[in-house]
């Protein structure tokens, strides 16, 4: 193939036809007399580099003339998605320019990785802003690339594949590839050591030499004029790497590139691979042993202590379940070779055995330093994967959400009210569920009691105990926070033995007979709150019914009917908040006899219902437990 493109003009150029999809600053592009033909495999930033050089002009006025469309706010600095991809404006651009077809045009970019390397289905051409987002999940580097130095004394062409984040060895010269220059320190075509990637030059007094650095600093004689950075890439020294990362290397490059892809001996797509690829790496930084770094090259073995060592001292820092992108050639050829052994396993049985250990560690971890949450969640994995692990160590939801055999109890769903005593939940039950809302946890153990009684499932046990607003959503992340399942159930067990114990009282009969009571008498409540001094208004008939609800039934007060359709000419928001200022200035005096008072009204309507003893003799069990919330 020549290494020169003539661009003849076409007849719609003559005729000064424009291409729709150009912008109106682009109205007065024409077709290059010639341009160089783009190599197998090279990238964007390369080709627009060797088209300023054939051009004689800086990159800046290269890319201008070749159409690319530049942010039309603020000054000149770098194309749009610049060799992520093409906008509809700079492929119509180039095509105009250049004459090369679009997939010419499109193999350059890294959006030809997108569905198995990458997924790009998150970058919005229109937004900008989607672009530094993306980087935080999807393995690639948008404004730098890794090199191999040998590469570059041969010829002046920059693959693609060394701006993938899996990039970490060259096949041809097994040799490590290059991440940052040594001499001004900033990664390889990143163009400025500042927090944001500098633009392409437009000074003529910039090298324009494909083998040199070219990152510029700043200054300080002439601003206009930025110090460039000499450094030539042939030179930078560069280490040797086994044959064993050459083999994962190209394994890896294939699947890239569409080839075939398997995980643990079964046929997947190559996005699949590369999903487990990037949850295996984040699970490694995480509880990889020194053992198996001592397995890994030395580069390789230290750049990952490095993260583990990072991470120790800043968590935040080195984000081990967020996913992200090996920040080094070392790092990349880390995630290569441990994950190696579950990847290319020659079925699930032996994937299994070599995941085992990180995946007990990880469930082992879980409570003491993660707060019992998923240190990997929001990260994507293919369904394989996921099965694999859980014949391990089953998952922390299936654990916990199935009833342990023998488990049942001689309790009814009447008798289980819709949130357990707060009394209780803190004593028993709180330590078994951290990073809990004590709320939500008091109902997630009624309906754990709900479950031992009979209920299969936990939407089941919803409808058992007849909530009046159910969650009727999944109770997995719930779940996902019992550490010692056993002990969970230890727990509700002695919950229940606990209701037996007080008496059993028929909360589906009190919630039926309260549901009449929309407020409380005058005289009856201005019987109790004179002794407290507290005043008497129709509001507060009504907030003292739902407080008597919510005492006696076992149910927030908020489920309570009095507060069912609203109250005439007040917001919802003003009732809201009228309901907890009342049960925050209520005495315990008065508390106690509003209680009393509840249990007599019930009596008088032929609730055959015992009286809990802790609500009877002092209210510091259900009634004031329920004003906290």
């Amino acid at each position: 193939m020549s290494n020169e493109h003539l661009a003849e003009p076409t007849a719609a150029r003559r005729r000064r036809v424009v291409h729709p999809q150009l912008s109106a600053d682009a109205t007065r592009l024409r077709r290059l007399p010639v341009v160089p033909s783009p190599v197998e495999g090279e990238a964007f930033h390369s080709w627009v580099d060797r088209a300023a050089i054939k051009l004689d002009l800086p990159p800046g006025f290269a890319a201008r003339a070749l159409g690319l469309e530049f942010n039309s706010a603020g000054k000149m600095r770098r194309p749009l998605f610049f060799g992520v991809t093409l906008t509809p404006a700079s492929l119509a651009g180039l095509q105009l320019t250049t004459g090369l077809t679009t997939k010419k045009l499109w193999q350059m970019q890294l959006s030809r990785y997108d569905g198995t390397a990458l997924n790009f289905s998150r970058l919005d051409l229109n937004d900008v802003t989607t672009l530094p987002r993306l980087t935080r999940h999807q393995w690639f580097l948008p404004y730098a690339s890794r090199a191999c130095p040998h590469c570059l004394s041969g010829s002046a062409v920059w693959p693609v594949w060394w701006r993938l984040g899996i990039a970490a060895v060259c096949p041809v010269h097994r040799r490590l590839l290059v991440d940052i220059c040594p001499a001004c320190g900033v990664r390889l075509r990143r163009g400025s050591g500042k927090k944001k990637p500098g633009g392409l030059p437009t000074g003529t007094h910039y090298a324009r030499d494909p083998q040199e650095c070219g990152n510029r600093s700043p200054n300080p004689v002439a601003a206009s004029q930025p110090e460039v950075c000499r450094q030539r890439i042939t030179d930078i020294p560069t280490l040797s790497v086994p044959q064993a990362l050459v083999h994962l290397q190209v394994r890896a490059l294939a699947i890239a590139d569409g080839g075939t892809a398997r995980l643990a001996g079964e046929p997947v797509s190559g996005a699949e691979w590369f999903d487990a690829l990037r949850y295996l790496t984040a699970a490694a930084r995480l509880v990889v042993h020194d053992d198996e770094l001592a397995e890994l090259p030395g580069f390789a073995a230290d750049a990952l202590a490095a993260v583990r060592t990072q991470r120790a001292l800043n968590p935040r820092a080195v984000p081990g379940g967020s996913g992200t992108m090996p920040r080094t050639a070392s790092e990349a050829a880390a995630a290569l070779a441990l994950t190696e052994p579950i990847l290319n396993a020659s079925d699930w049985s032996t994937g299994a055995r070599h995941l085992a250990p990180w995946v007990r560690r990880l469930a082992a971890e879980r409570q003491p330093r993660h707060s019992g949450r998923n240190p990997l969640r929001g990260i994507p994995h293919p369904a394989g994967l996921h099965r694999m692990m859980t014949a391990i160590v089953p998952h922390q939801n299936r654990i916990a959400g199935a009833v342990p055999t023998g488990s049942s109890v001689a309790l009814e769903f009447r008798h289980i009210p819709n949130l357990i005593d707060a009394d209780d939940y803190r004593n028993v039950m709180a330590v078994h569920l951290p990073g809990t809302t004590p709320v939500i946890g008091r109902y997630f153990c009624s309906l754990a009691l709900a479950r031992l009684a009979g209920a299969k499932t936990w939407a089941q046990a919803e409808e058992s105990l007849d909530t009046p607003q159910r969650r009727t959503g999944s109770w997995r992340k719930t779940t996902q926070k019992i550490a010692d399942p056993q002990a969970f159930w230890n727990g509700i067990r002695h919950l229940a033995d606990l209701l037996r114990k007080r008496g059993a009282i028929d909360y589906a009969a009190r919630r039926r007979a309260l549901s009449e009571l929309l407020e409380v008498p005058y005289d009856t409540l201005f019987s109790i709150f004179r002794p407290a001094r507290m005043g008497v208004t129709r509001q507060r008939q009504r907030h003292a019914a739902a407080w008597i609800w919510q005492a006696l039934t076992g149910s927030p007060a908020q489920d309570s009917p009095v507060y069912a359709g609203g109250w005439e000419g007040l917001s919802p928001a003003s009732v809201t908040q009228a309901r907890r200022k009342f049960h925050e200035c209520v005495p315990e005096s008065a508390a106690r006899a509003m209680t009393l008072w509840g249990l007599e009204w019930l009596d008088e309507r032929g609730t055959g219902s015992q009286p809990d003893p802790r609500a009877a003799g002092a209210v510091d069990g259900p009634a004031r437990s329920w004003s906290a919330h």
